[in-house]
């Protein structure tokens, strides 16, 4: 059964996102047979593909020697005409030019391609600023602020917070008050404000190493006649090393708007009066119940106040444009279509800005247009060579596409908007605050404790923040399973949804995700072991607190087949979002869900190019199932076992237990043999006695189980007769 489940474990990997994949070969050559024998290309990103680090020396080390390149617009360094079976190692800087370096490697017959980056990998992570400019390994300080990252040579525990004006070589910002804000598991906060040494850097020690408390990092650096708040996003503390970040706003001499970093947490859209605060409220929103704003560090009521409706913001769009190729328009046509309305109106949008621009190129600069009566324009590109990006602007909010090309065929664009008709319930309070103060919003509805992020208001400009009246928890699996021998297979991935800025943990031995009633052969995945574990009889036991945002983990485990059923009886605290599950068919199965709502239908799936094998399946593709209620099914018309794996295991029992009762009376009524050799003999007959009562307990009956079962008996057999004749011949 093990066997069945590492193969879903394996097949549950092979669907992982690609991200996850990149991030397993970061470091790791591979082979690329599109490039020419004897040819490495090496690409250097900072943290995630969409951040190429240009113009820094990638160093290949050939047999030892050192030969240098550059990277180009797309953070790839070349290295041509390399020996083929000689050692080959590619080193890069990172911002505290610390080595970063490459598996060592040898090149086959082909060329081959190697991934580095100078970043903890992170392929969704925010952070303002472009890719690296101009020479030198350092990325853009801009680009990596406030992105937390492990550090193996500083202390466990312990938060180093770097300042600068996006630039490593120009003065580092001195005496600047940087704030580290806990939020814990038991809802405490606490406030800690160092200021920044010579050389930018303040640290923090004696950090809780068990998850427990999530750590907000921010600061405030005045610039261009504005301050530019800086925050980093939530961490919470790797119990093994330490942890670095970069707090960075633009250059001393940059004339750009002030930086606003709150906005990678909190949308500040709808612009706030300067000494206001507005609190918003989403979800299951109770009006009556009042919201609280704190001072973080005294612990004092700040302002309270009942959520009132506000007026519409027609700026809070929700649009995604949809591009798709169309082989009756001419290359360089591009139609767009924009439709929708507040909530769920959808008609066309008149007089929305469409502007068409080219990522590498001046070329299409100036392309735009407005829709029509009927929400529809054609833009036309003279020269449609390389990739564009469409810009639509809805109630004066800009709407990016992904590129797209036009240069074989035209296209068409088309983005369906919508917002709110009504405005959400909201407080507003009055603040002028003090330099460097902390504050959070905080409400109690439906018996629990709900709270904004901490921020740093500024004198300037008002802030917006959110309180989330969301499920605490939301549990999400996705399942694949299948019948083999006497067992359901199941393996997959299981989420846990943290919708909170405060850790989650249900008590100091961690949580516990159930699985189904009498499941057996529990595994997890390799790279969760470290803080997820089998609780026989319970589930899946998480070590360390879920942290804000989502926790997912792969494991697998199995439910015996009994009279041709499987019965599937899953307790759920947190209930079930958006789950699925799917079962490999076999002849004559169907699937009892009694008087659930669940809905399952049957799908027949080919096999893909990939080399996936195709097939039949039942399919649950959409399980949503309210708290502590339970997920109840029956797999029926499943093969049963033959009879004789029944009755066999049993009349192997009684023979060992007369066996056993044979050997004790024999002990009993024979004359005392050598006691040296009686004394070898009863331990090895021990021995095996353990080892057969073991083996009757797995209900192995087949293959090497039964071949050792017929050794140890023989065995034992010659053990008594040895036994009989000492106590004869005594």
């Amino acid at each position: 059964m093990k066997r069945v489940l590492l193969a879903m474990m394996i097949a549950v990997a092979g669907t992982a996102p690609a991200h996850a994949q990149i991030a397993a070969a970061i470091g790791k050559p591979l082979e690329s047979p599109d490039l020419p024998p004897g040819t490495l290309s090496v690409r250097v990103v900072a943290g995630s593909p969409s951040k190429p680090v240009i113009g820094t020396e990638v160093t290949l080390l050939v047999g030892g020697q050192p030969q240098i390149a550059r990277t180009d617009s797309a953070g790839r360094a070349h290295f041509k005409d390399l020996p083929q079976g000689v050692e080959l190692q590619a080193k890069v800087l990172d911002e505290d030019k610390k080595e970063v370096t490459s598996d060592t490697f040898k090149l086959g017959g082909s060329g081959a391609r190697l991934m580095l980056t100078t970043l903890p990998w992170n392929p969704g992570g925010g952070g303002g600023g472009g890719p690296m400019m101009g020479g030198g390994a350092m990325p853009n300080p801009r680009q990596m602020s406030g992105e937390p990252r492990p550090e193996s040579n500083d202390a466990p525990g312990s938060l180093t917070v770097r300042l600068t004006h996006d630039d490593f070589k120009d003065a580092a910002p001195v005496d600047v008050p940087v704030t580290l804000v806990g939020y814990a598991a038991d809802y405490t906060v606490t406030v800690q404000t160092k200021k920044s040494d010579k050389d930018g850097r303040a640290t923090f020690d004696k950090l809780d190493r068990s998850g427990a408390t999530a750590y907000f990092a921010m600061t405030q650096l005045p610039r261009n006649n504005a301050i530019d708040r800086l925050v980093a996003v939530p961490t919470t503390m790797d119990p093994r090393v330490g942890v670095r970040l970069i707090l960075s706003s633009e250059k001393r001499s940059s004339t750009a708007p002030a930086v606003d970093d709150l906005t990678r947490l909190e949308k500040q859209d709808r612009p706030t009066p300067a000494g206001k605060v507005r609190i918003t409220l989403e979800g299951g929103v109770d009006p009556s119940q009042p919201v609280t704003l704190w001072d973080a560090e005294s612990h004092l009521q700040i302002g309270r106040g009942t959520p009132q409706q506000s007026a519409p913001d027609p700026q809070d769009v929700l649009a995604e444009p949809r591009f798709g190729e169309k082989a009756d328009l001419p290359a360089g046509a591009l139609d767009v279509i924009v439709h929708g309305g507040a909530n769920s109106t959808d008609g066309p949008l008149t007089d929305v800005s469409v502007k068409l621009t080219a990522p590498d190129a001046a070329s299409a600069a100036g392309i735009e247009g407005q829709t029509s009566d009927d929400g529809k324009l054609r833009l036309t590109v003279p020269d449609p060579k390389g990739q564009y990006i469409a810009t639509v602007t809805v109630n004066g909010k800009a709407i990016t596409s992904e590129p797209f090309s036009l240069e074989k065929t035209g296209g068409v664009l088309e983005v369906e908007a919508h917002w709110d008709g009504q405005g959400k319930p909201e407080v507003l309070f009055d603040l002028v605050p003090r330099p460097g103060q902390v504050v959070y919003a905080e409400t109690n509805m439906h018996g629990q404790v709900f709270r904004t992020v901490p921020f740093q208001p500024v004198p300037d400009r008002g802030t917006r923040a959110t309180l989330f009246i969301f499920p605490r928890i939301l549990f999400t699996f996705s399942l694949h399973s299948q019948i083999d021998d006497e067992y359901l297979g199941v393996g997959g991935t299981f989420t846990l949804s943290n919708n909170s800025w405060i850790p989650y943990t249900t008590s100091t031995d961690g949580l516990i995700v159930p699985l189904p009633r009498g499941f057996t052969g529990g595994i997890v995945g390799e790279q969760d072991q470290g803080d997820v574990s089998i609780e026989p009889k319970q589930g899946f036991r998480l070590i360390r607190p879920i942290a804000p945002g989502s926790r997912a983990f792969r494991g697998g485990f199995s439910l015996p087949v009994e009279n041709g059923e499987v019965h599937w009886a899953l307790d759920l605290p947190f209930g079930a979002y958006n789950s699925g599950m799917e079962i490999v068919k076999v002849p004559g199965m169907s699937v009892d869900l009694g008087a659930s709502n669940m809905q399952g239908r049957e799908m027949t799936v080919p096999a893909d190019h990939e080399g996936r094998p195709g097939g039949t399946f039942y399919v649950l593709p959409q399980i949503s199932i309210l708290p502590k209620q339970s997920m109840v099914m029956t797999v029926k018309g499943l093969p049963a076992p033959a009879q004789w794996r029944i009755w066999m295991p049993r009349i192997i029992g009684v023979l060992v237990v007369i066996v056993m009762i044979g050997g004790i009376s024999f002990a009993i009524f024979r004359k005392r043999p050598d006691e040296a050799e009686s004394a070898e003999r009863a331990a090895r007959r021990q021995k095996l006695l353990d080892e057969l009562v073991e083996l009757e307990k797995s209900g192995k009956t087949e293959g090497k189980a039964e071949k050792r079962r017929e050794q140890i008996m023989t065995e034992l057999e010659a053990l008594w007769d040895d036994d009989g004749r000492s106590a004869s011949a005594g």
